[in-house]
């Protein structure tokens, strides 16, 4: 199940606006067939795409997010991957982070969940 199945399944929208900023639910890293990878440094990599779409579908990209949260299954295991993702994604965007280590997460084989606020005016 993809997660635009999940958001229609569970009553959830990818983004909303409010004003000038744009709230996305959390992406999690997951292949085109809704598996997701065993190896971390890849479902950072697609959460983090995941994230740039939503963004597009929004006419944003990384620049404009004020502020990003990521929440770890097993943190600080695998930061390394993690952050060199980030900054790969990120580039020379500089938005307020927040890591939060997590029990579990909606996937059993999900390591990472990212969210953001994107700043749709400037």
């Amino acid at each position: 199940m993809t997660s635009d199945d999940l958001a229609a399944a569970y009553g959830f929208s990818q983004a909303v606006r409010a004003g000038d900023l744009l709230f996305c639910s959390g992406q999690i890293g997951e292949e085109p067939d809704g598996s997701v990878p065993g190896d971390p440094a890849r479902q950072y990599q697609l959460a983090f795409e995941a994230l740039r779409k939503v963004l597009e579908g929004h006419g944003l990209g990384r620049g404009d997010i004020v502020a990003l949260t990521s929440f770890h299954v097993g943190y600080p295991q695998h930061m390394a991957e993690f952050s060199g993702a980030k900054a790969a994604f990120l580039g020379d965007a500089r938005p307020a982070w927040t890591a939060i280590g997590v029990a579990a997460l909606g996937h059993p084989e999900t390591l990472v969940e990212v969210k953001a606020i994107a700043r749709c005016a400037r």
